[in-house]
């Protein structure tokens, strides 16, 4: 008896009776409980939550239900090919083991658990995601498509879709998963190549602007604003600039360099503090700065206050600034400290060569008004 097997019989009795499964070296247990499902051309994906005994980290255990046993060999064999060499990104799902299940006719991979669910499942929760989030899932999923594709054999995900897309709602951060798991037959024989993700990462933009799951390219119509679209379009080479043949269309890093995704606007608002701040270059000199935050009226009631001001690089500097800010505004000394850091992280992005932000600017003040706690 091993090890894994030691500590498996180790767990409670009691607990037992909750553990539907244990994998082949009992290092991984199953639990019943259904994180998300799927399926399509007679098979069935379901992801369940498990646990890895000996870390004792919570786990993701998707079982593929396949046609028949070779098939799954078949898959598996892919399966480990793709992951013989460990994939370490921050944008890639990591796997720990896989097996096949001969009675069942299931392929197992055991990955790391994202709470959040899929992409597809965060999205359609929440409907009111700014077009800067958008692009900064997009951003990431195109840096986990570059890192696939860079390597000596490419790596072709082959199925690429919001489903396959996994989100940690507390960061934003979000990573591709299921490689190899969701390929369809079809897609198994055809000769892979990168373009058939970029096609997918187009639709997935799609689905992520349109909230629509599934969706074909004539959905485009539906896609108001016509920078987005013309990405998209870029993305699915609909465009007549661009050739529909295999060697014109767009690679994922040439997509990652689209003025489309540059990150000249952006948000360093801090989960952990009450105030958003968000700039936009002026020219090279000088940055537009808008910091927003909550406070309470005497009846209760949420007020967002609001300041719009300009920063000089070659002649203010952050300290400055945010003294006299948190002075004239009665907000606590610490405070000026939380805006000070927001503001370096915009002015050494918006201005490289800047590393010292440096004396003294006048702000003006915005009220917007009372609104409502919802």
């Amino acid at each position: 008896m091993n090890s894994y097997e030691d500590l498996s019989l180790a767990l409670n009795e009691s607990d037992e009776y909750d553990i539907a499964e244990k994998s082949p070296d009992s290092r991984y247990i199953r639990y019943n409980q259904v994180l998300d499902r799927g399926g399509g051309g007679g098979e069935t994906h379901v992801v369940y939550k498990g646990l890895d005994i000996v870390d004792g980290t919570e786990v993701s255990w998707n079982k593929l239900g396949v046609d028949d046993s070779l098939q799954a060999e078949e898959r598996l064999q892919r399966l480990k090919h793709l992951l013989k060499a460990p994939l370490k990104h921050q944008n890639v799902i990591k796997y720990f083991s896989s097996w096949v299940d001969h009675e069942t006719k299931t392929i197992n991979t055991i990955s790391e658990l994202f709470t959040s669910g899929s992409l597809r499942q965060f999205r359609k929760k929440h409907k009111g995601v700014d077009m800067v989030a958008i692009k900064n899932w997009a951003r990431q999923i195109l840096r986990g498509l570059c890192y696939l594709h860079s390597h000596n054999a490419p790596i072709i995900h082959g199925n690429l879709t919001c489903e396959n897309i996994f989100v940690n709602g507390n960061t934003g951060e979000v990573k591709i998963g299921n490689l190899g798991l969701g390929l369809a037959k079809t897609i198994l024989e055809e000769q892979h190549n990168p373009v058939v993700d970029v096609y997918s990462f187009g639709l997935c933009m799609l689905e992520l602007v349109t909230c629509d799951q599934n969706p074909k390219p004539d959905g485009l119509g539906k896609v108001k604003d016509m920078k987005t679209k013309k990405f998209i379009e870029r993305c699915l080479c609909l465009v007549p600039e661009y050739s529909i043949s295999i060697s014109t269309r767009l690679s994922a890093a040439q997509l990652l360099q689209d003025p489309f995704l540059e990150e000249t606007i952006f948000d360093f608002y801090e989960r952990s503090t009450k105030f958003r701040l968000t700039g936009e270059s002026r020219d090279e000199n000088s940055i537009d700065f808008t910091l927003t935050w909550h406070t309470a009226d005497l009846c209760g009631r949420a007020r967002l206050e609001k300041i719009e001001f300009v920063f000089y690089v070659d002649a203010d500097t952050t300290t400055k600034v945010t003294e006299e800010m948190v002075q004239e505004l009665g907000l606590p000394k610490e405070d000026a400290t939380t805006i000070g850091d927001l503001m370096d992280n915009w002015i050494i992005k918006l201005v490289p060569a800047c590393k010292k932000p440096s004396s003294f600017v006048k702000f003006s003040s915005v009220h917007a008004g009372p609104t409502s706690v919802c």
